[in-house]
Formats: structure tokens, C-alpha cells, sequence
């Protein structure tokens, strides 16, 4: 049983943290959302790094790979794509893609430089064209799925997850595509079934942690979001999204002190990190050096969260015990 000190200081702290305005901890939307979203991007083509001629391996009927077409544009534009300049990059995709109109790796950077640039249409349009080229890439179908998502087109996102799933059913990137696609489609419970399923098959997948848990708090269920939050710094301790995304659960949980180390340790690990720094500035205004106030065990809580997961997987029942004694 994880120990917990229990002070009534720590509830008023939280309590004046969460009649601040959601817009304090998260730039617009849903925080919940957001993160899931964007977990599933950052998953797929890292801002910071993304070496185009490998992340779609192109293939002839007989299993041969096919180098991209190599043109002016098309090394211009990856470079544009590297540095996070998305509409750009589209545009030189495109001029690309007319001079060589059968490259499949040409269409599906042109629909992932749309994709980011903001227009899901022409997003989907070079997507569609790189499958038609294509056929046997699940990733293509996975970021297509993507953009259908970002449409609302929410079951012509899950057949076409199912596609890809039909390629490749060893991935787990199809299973947390079709969770999210569900959630988004007002099937939460089938998500979090799906992410159970898939914690079963892996209990140190990072990103359906993270998502699992975001499910939870999105849903209000602070307590029960601890733990898989807590399991996915565990596995991925640098992860900056995850630390902030544990600290929120962690201060809507009524555990500000712990909540603030891991929005510092979120800031620490991307100095860039906008969402994070914000919540340390909020956070240190708030609690005073020597307050005495609540502090809860997150490695306890990731171990006890792996428990409950492999009793999910020796088939016990599900019985939902909360994370940590408040008594």
C-alpha cells in the first residue's frame, strides 16, 4: 500500500489551482485531447528529427525497395520538413510529385507536410495517391488514418486502420490509432478496452500508457489516471510530455508538490516545452518553500499499476481498486 501524508494545506493549494482556467495549463482545447493528439503525432515524425528517406520503405510487387526519386525539390523540401517548416516543404512536395508523378515516397511527405501544415484535404489527397502507389505501406494507411481523424471522418479513420492493421498486426501504433479513433468517436469505454488489450500484449508501451491514463483524466477519474501516468515515466523517464502529463494528474489529484517536480522535470527535459514551463510558474506562486502539503510515492504508484496490469493478463476480473489509501 502506498504511504501518503495527509494535510489539509495540500487541499487548499489545489484548490485554488483549479479555478484557474483550463487555458493556464494547456494553449487552447482540451489538455487531455490535445495530449493524446498530440502523442500520436510526435510518435509518428518527430519535429526535431525525421530523416524522410526512411520513414516509408517503398516496395515493387516483388519486395524490392525503391529509392525516392531524387530531385532538387524534393532534398529542399526535406530540409524545409526537418526544421518544422511545414507549408513550405508542402509546396516544394508538390512541385516535386508533378515532375515525378510515380514516386509514392513524394506523395506520402507531400500529404505529411500538408498534414501538419494544416490542410487535411490535401492531406488526404497525397495520402490516397502514395496508397494508390503504394498499397502494401501500413504506415501510409496509419497517417491517413491520422488525417480522417483531424477530418471528423471517424469511421473511414477506423477502416482504414483496420487496413493497415491488415499489413502489419504486429505494431502496436495501429492498436492506439484505433483507441484513439474510438474515443474520438465517443467510444470511450471501447478505448479503454482496446488499451487494456494492448498493455496486456505490452505493459511498457509508453505511448498507451500515456494515453490510457489521459483517457482517465479527461474523464475526471484523477486517482485511477495516476497510475498508467505514472508507468509511462517509468518507461520513458525523459519524456517530457509524460512528466507533464503525470504532473496534472498529480495536481488534480490533490498532490501539488509532486505535481510541480515532474512539471520541472518536464521543463528540464525540452526547455522549449511552453505547456510545462507554465505550469512551473503557476505551480511555484502558488506553494511557498516549507508548506507543508501531500506527497505521494510515483514509483509505488507505477508498480502498482503493473500489478493490476498482470492481473489483467492472468485473466483475473477487472476490479478498478484506487491507486493510493486516502484514508
Amino acid at each position: 500500500m502506498t504511504a501518503v501524508t495527509r494535510n489539509p494545506i495540500g487541499r487548499l493549494t489545489l484548490s485554488a489551482a483549479l479555478v484557474l482556467p483550463l487555458a493556464a495549463m494547456a494553449c487552447g482545447g482540451d489538455e487531455s485531447t490535445a495530449s493524446v493528439r498530440e502523442a500520436e503525432a510526435r510518435s509518428v515524425t518527430p519535429i526535431r528529427r525525421v530523416e524522410p528517406t526512411t520513414t516509408l520503405v517503398v516496395r515493387t510487387p516483388s519486395g524490392t525497395p525503391v529509392p525516392p526519386k531524387a530531385t532538387p525539390e524534393f532534398e529542399t523540401a526535406a530540409d524545409a520538413y526537418i526544421a518544422g517548416e511545414f507549408r513550405a516543404a508542402a509546396t516544394m512536395y508538390k512541385v516535386h510529385v508533378a515532375t515525378t508523378p510515380d514516386d509514392a515516397l513524394g506523395y506520402y511527405m507531400l500529404g505529411l507536410s500538408s498534414w501538419k501544415a494544416g490542410d487535411f484535404t490535401g492531406a488526404k489527397e497525397a495520402l490516397d495517391r502514395s496508397i494508390a502507389l503504394n498499397p502494401g505501406s501500413a504506415k501510409t494507411y496509419f497517417n491517413q488514418a491520422r488525417v480522417l481523424l483531424d477530418l471528423k471522418r471517424f469511421s473511414e479513420a477506423l477502416e482504414t486502420i483496420e487496413k493497415g492493421r491488415g499489413i502489419d498486426s504486429t505494431t502496436s501504433e495501429g492498436v492506439r490509432l484505433t483507441a484513439r479513433a474510438q474515443a474520438e468517436s465517443g467510444d470511450v469505454e471501447g478505448a479503454l478496452d482496446t488499451y487494456r488489450d494492448l498493455l496486456i500484449r505490452d505493459e511498457a508501451d509508453a505511448w498507451g500508457l500515456n494515453n490510457f491514463g489521459m483517457l482517465m483524466l479527461d474523464r475526471g477519474e484523477f486517482l485511477e489516471a495516476l497510475g498508467p501516468l505514472a508507468r509511462a515515466v517509468q518507461v520513458r523517464p525523459t519524456a517530457p510530455l509524460f512528466h507533464n502529463n503525470l504532473g496534472m494528474a498529480l495536481e488534480r489529484a490533490g498532490y501539488p508538490i509532486t505535481a510541480l517536480r515532474h512539471y520541472e522535470l518536464a521543463e528540464q527535459h525540452d526547455s522549449t516545452f511552453t505547456k510545462a514551463a507554465k505550469n512551473v510558474a503557476r505551480l511555484r506562486a502558488l506553494i511557498t518553500e516549507g508548506t507543508p502539503v501531500d506527497e505521494v510515492s510515483v514509483p509505488q504508484l507505477a508498480e502498482q499499476f503493473r500489478g493490476k496490469v498482470k492481473a489483467w493478463k492472468e485473466g483475473l476480473p477487472r476490479i478498478e481498486v484506487p491507486p493510493i489509501d486516502l484514508r
